[in-house]
């Protein structure tokens, strides 16, 4: 976390999601943005985040795919998965404990907000 605000990797395969999501949160946290999840692993090898937020259904990996890669290198990264199926759609893909917060498409500007910058660690 710098200055009170938290480091923030927000990972889809589309990049007008990217832009509006980088608009969106840019007032609440440092925002960084990655186009799929191979993206996001060398992006997150280069720089510490608190959280990281992404979409399930991408081209390549999908989101649980990186969120478990996430979770074996950097442990204490809150992860957050967005989707616009249901968790327990999902949920025959996702470990137990492998997602911290679940946000459902289409979401609430302000869901998103409260998701990366709640003080309530």
């Amino acid at each position: 976390m710098k200055d009170g605000r938290k480091e923030v990797l927000v990972v889809d395969d589309d990049p007008d999601v990217l832009r509006s999501f980088m608009r969106l949160l840019e007032d609440h946290a440092d925002v960084k943005v990655a186009l799929g999840a191979e993206t996001a692993l060398k992006v997150l090898e280069s720089k510490h985040f608190d959280t990281v937020v992404c979409d399930f259904n991408m081209k390549g990996p999908n989101g649980s795919w990186l969120l478990r890669q996430v979770r074996d290198k950097y442990p204490h990264m809150e992860r957050v998965l967005l989707s616009g199926s249901s968790y327990s759609e999902l949920s025959r893909f996702l470990d137990p404990g492998l997602v911290d917060r679940f946000l459902e498409k289409p979401l609430e500007g302000d869901e998103l907000i409260e998701a990366v910058s709640d003080e309530s660690d």
